[in-house]
């Protein structure tokens, strides 16, 4: 009894020693991104291996030994943090979110992939960057903050398509955009309505978006084979997180203003250059003054056309999402609406989106995914880009001053007859109708069974569906339609893209240093387009626009085109000991666009990675984090062309005998397949000091061969052309990616993202030996460029025109001819990139981003019409009063001349350097101003936070270009009347329950 009785002493003693020697902390763990607590993360006393992990609320608790003072706090995406407990036995911690971590994993369709053992070239942008910008589409969002990636305007509509090109231009007529894939989704890009431009893109939210990878070479793209040729876009949506639910609201109110207009004259400087230019062709003054005013009438009066159509549009965005989950079950769900009016009257976007991603583990083998979501977008669109009377971008400008625009009844005026075919604008604007309406759905379904730790089996099935309502109607109001009673044309469109694969994902690690992965699978696409458009004419009432109204059928189209792609591929990865790391991809693919015999294609890369920071040698550089090369070659295909290319085709050819006849429209190409895009990429990753310096340098090469190009037939086969596979594209260049963290001193912080890429483009080969076709395709040139003649400026002796004359030894000539045609430039910028800076003071936080490009020339063709030196009908720029008037003139706008062309002369409106300018610029992209309340005081008012900010768009252009907006000039269509970017001012809140 006393032995049970002193071992029991003994054992409560050894217990109240231990006590005595340990301690017990606890707290809570949250996360800066959100003020939530943040469940699973991990606390380990440092140097131990004591650790336990944090409840469904972020708390813990965990005993302490003695001799033990450091707390490690982590959680994956979050930045570590280490502490030391003192006699503290409390301890809440706040993780910052990891940037470098947060990039560790690449979502693809086919799996996760981690960022340390990918060895092709691959750039990202996290949602974060840009969310709550008043972009209505992700491509927007992208520019000028990845390297390697050049995204264009295409337009000023709100809601308006984009030009993305991924390491410059690789094809001649097949397409150039990258493949584009939403969740695994591969999604038609392009524009929806054809009243106004509508990006298909724009169905997605951007605020919806958690990343977006680009994969820029055959290493990294290679398993998506015969769509990769141009790159791949992978956009992430947003999940849901197990803990409590976040409920995320998002507002903010603003105005679009025009970026910038021309100057034009008013009625006595019109009447003025017209007056002298009549009477230098030789012609009566008087009749001038008869159509534009008389210069010397005090009388004369002057009407703003521009300010009739121009206006401060406003903006509005709302968002509402909620997200959360538990241990089987995680979702988020959002809402959406945006409306912005335009710069131009009668123009807006308005868009609404829905969106549904849940995730649900019935067991511990089985997952079950699924992303929905819905979109209804509303144009009311403009015509650009077209020299069009009912073009606001060109009528407007070239209307004449003296012309009334209202009635004094305030009725629309009509327009002399003379000129613009009698076309009031002002009255266009407000009375036609060009209205866009889609409905679209970007979905997916996938079920993932882990037979193993380390090996799984996915499938997967997307559907990218769009239906399109396009409404134009031309009312009899409007002088030049009510010949024909008025007129209305309506189109339905339905596109539907559907992809899906299955694959296995294998994993398996040997030994603590070799790691094995990879994947094998199969897919399957078919996309179709149904379009349907009927027109009819002779409308009893302009306010019945409905097609049963018409008393004319005027005209009826309809058309079918399908597509069919399947494939199958294979990947596999080795790395050993996270040093040394090898990637083969080997994929091949059939498409029915192709001739019968030559349908498949086998693609493929391989790539090789060596982290330098992890050998014994570079150990003792203690500023070097992270030290990685990388090499990879590879090919993948493109083909983007139409859907019948190799086929020959049959049409109707009208009636005979009061029977349909047919012919044929289109010489077909058995021998027609993929073209291809060979690629060698040599990159070096570099992070030091901490992660305060993060650098990727990219040295790349893609050689574009076999192109699918459409080449001239003899003039006697009774076609134009076939397409064919012939010649050869070399793109080649660098890009470079920098991130610092340039000071950190108590509350402040300032932090630079920089982005540059330097590249070539040059045309290597075409067919049959040519070296050109033409002055549009010269072998040693870029694919595009100008080949027209030099501008040399205006003779200070008699006003007139000078042109180079060709012969090299700097003579000038004024009549222009095929021997003074020659290269002057390429259309194609030869850098771009952007500029990031960040600034932060405790709660106060700014972003100031710059986007430009450089080295590029770019049309202006408004010049045709507005700085003609008062020779045409149109309206002029200010700047062409500044005209010759009399010998020793020293001017840039020469001697005005009724018609343009002075004889023994080129007309004034002849092609040449006149008309081109440098395309260059920075633009002032985004300013973004934040305060973000404190957690304490969000708390009070029941808020994990709350932000206020103000941002800017496209607050100033710095160039030398002489036009509106080099960036919309620069996409390689049209200049006339385009649509230029607008300036947008907002103010908004965001508040997290």
């Amino acid at each position: 009894m006393k032995k049970i009785l002193l071992l029991g002493i003994m054992l409560f003693l050894a217990n109240a020693f231990v006590f005595a020697q340990s301690r017990v902390i606890t707290g809570t763990i949250t996360s800066t991104e959100d003020n939530l607590g943040v469940p699973g993360a991990t606390v380990l006393v440092k140097g131990t291996t004591i650790g336990t992990a944090t409840d469904i609320d972020g708390k813990y608790s965990i005993s302490v030994p003695a001799g033990s003072n450091v707390l490690v706090f982590t959680f994956v995406g979050l930045s570590p943090q280490e502490i030391n407990i003192g006699s503290k036995t409390t301890i809440d911690v706040a993780l910052e979110p990891d940037v470098q971590a947060l990039s560790e994993f690449v979502i693809t369709s086919y799996g996760d992939q981690s960022r340390r053992e990918i060895t092709g070239a691959i750039s990202a942008v996290k949602g974060e960057v840009f969310q709550d910008l008043p972009v209505q589409s992700f491509d927007r969002a992208m520019q000028g903050r990845i390297a390697g990636v050049q995204v264009t305007s295409s337009t000023g509509q709100p809601g308006g398509a984009l030009t993305v090109r991924i390491r410059g231009v690789g094809s001649i007529n097949a397409g150039n955009d990258p493949l584009y894939i939403v969740d695994g989704v591969q999604v038609a890009n392009g524009g929806l309505s054809g009243q106004g431009s509508q990006n298909a893109l724009a169905s997605i939210n951007p605020n919806d978006i958690e990343s977006i990878e680009v994969l820029k070479d055959a290493a990294a793209a290679a398993i998506y084979g015969a769509q990769a040729a141009n790159g791949v876009v992978l956009i992430n949506t947003k999940r849901g997180k197990k803990g409590k639910t976040n409920v995320r609201l998002s507002v903010q109110e603003g105005i679009v203003k025009p970026l910038n207009l021309y100057d034009v004259m008013d009625a006595s400087q019109l009447s003025a250059i017209k007056r002298d230019a009549y009477i230098n062709a030789g012609l009566n003054p008087a009749n001038a003054a008869a159509t534009y005013g008389n210069p010397e009438d005090p009388n004369l009066e002057s009407y703003d056309w521009l300010d009739a159509l121009y206006q401060d549009g406003r903006v509005s965005v709302y968002d509402l999402s909620v997200s959360g989950g538990d241990e089987k079950t995680t979702f988020f769900l959002s809402g959406s609406y945006t409306k912005q009016e335009a710069q131009i009257i009668q123009s807006d976007y308005q868009r609404a989106t829905g969106r549904l991603n849940l995730t649900h583990r019935p067991n511990q083998k089985l997952t079950v995914s699924a992303a929905l979501s819905l979109a209804f977008q509303n144009t009311n669109g403009s015509i650009d880009r077209g020299n069009f009377v009912n073009g606001p971008f060109v009528a407007g400008y070239s209307a004449r001053p003296n012309v009334p625009i209202y009635n004094e009844d305030g009725t629309f005026a009509p327009y002399p007859s003379n000129h613009l075919f009698g076309y009031n604008i002002v009255q266009g604007v407000n009375e036609e109708t060009r209205n866009g309406k889609s409905v679209q759905t970007v979905s997916n379904l996938s079920l993932t069974y882990q037979f193993a730790p380390w090996i799984s089996w996915t499938s997967y099935f997307g559907l990218d569906f769009s239906d399109n309502a396009d409404v134009n109607n031309r009312p009899s109001t409007i002088p030049a339609f009510s010949s024909y009673g008025g007129a209305s044309t309506f189109t339905a469109r339905r596109k539907t893209n559907f992809n899906t694969n299955h694959n296995f994902n294998f994993n398996k690690k040997f030994n603590d240093v070799h790691t094995v992965s990879g994947i094998l699978g199969f897919e399957y696409k078919v996309g179709n387009e149904d379009l349907q458009s009927a027109t009819g004419r002779g409308f009893p009432n302009p306010t019945l626009i409905y097609l049963q109204n018409a008393a004319t059928p005027f005209a009826v189209n309809s058309n079918y085109t399908e597509f069919k792609r399947a494939g199958v591929f294979g990947q596999a990865k080795y790395d050993y000991d996270d040093r040394y790391t090898a990637d083969v991809t080997l994929r091949r693919d059939g498409n029915s666009r192709f001739g019968e015999e030559y349908k498949w294609g086998t693609f493929g890369a391989v790539s090789l990675g060596w982290r330098l920071s992890s050998e014994a040698f570079l150990q003792d550089v203690t500023w070097l984090d992270n030290l990685r090369v990388r090499a990879s070659y590879g090919i993948t295909g493109n083909s983007d062309i139409d859907n019948f290319a190799s086929r020959t085709l049959v049409g109707s050819s009208g009636q005979y005998l009061g029977n349909g006849g047919l012919t044929i429209t289109q010489l077909g190409n058995d021998l027609l397949t993929w073209e291809e895009a060979e690629t060698f990429n040599i990159g070096v990753d570099g992070t030091m000091f901490n992660g305060r310096i993060i650098a990727t340098v990219d040295f790349w090469r893609k050689n574009s061969n076999q192109l699918l190009l459409d080449t001239p037939l003899p003039v006697d086969s009774g076609f134009g052309e076939i397409t064919r596979n012939a010649g050869e594209v070399r793109n080649q260049g660098i890009d470079i990616d920098l991130q610092t963290t340039n000071v950190v001193i108590g509350k402040f912080q300032w932090s630079t993202a920089f982005n540059i890429t330097l590249l070539e483009n040059e045309l290597l080969s075409l067919y049959d030996g040519l070296d050109r076709v033409g002055n549009d395709l010269i072998v040693g040139k870029p694919i595009d460029f100008f080949y027209t003649n030099e501008y040399l400026g205006v003779n200070p002796a008699n006003g007139l025109a000078m042109y180079d004359d060709g012969s090299g030894t700097g003579g000038y000539t004024y009549l222009t001819g095929e021997s003074t045609l020659a290269y002057r430039g390429s259309a194609l910028p030869s850098s771009y990139g952007g500029l990031s800076n960040s600034f932060s003071y405790g709660p106060v936080s700014l972003e100031v981003f710059f986007q430009g490009q450089f080295g590029n020339l770019v049309t202006n063709s408004d010049l045709y019409n507005l700085g003609s030196w008062g020779s045409g009908t149109d309206n002029q720029l200010v700047n062409q009063a500044n005209y010759w008037k009399q010998p020793g003139d020293i001017t840039t706008i020469g001697m005005p001349y009724e018609g343009g062309q002075v004889p023994g002369t080129s007309n004034i409106g002849t092609f040449s350097t006149r008309l081109l300018s440098d395309g260059g610029y920075v633009r002032l992209k985004q300013v973004t101003l934040k305060y973000t309340l404190g957690n304490a005081a969000a708390q009070k008012i029941g808020m994990s936070s709350a932000t206020v900010f103000v941002q800017g768009m496209n607050l100033a252009t710095f160039t030398k270009y002489n036009g509106i907006d080099p960036e919309v000039n620069s996409v390689g269509t049209s200049t006339y009347g385009s649509y230029p970017n607008g300036k947008q001012i907002t103010a908004g809140i965001n508040l997290n329950f």
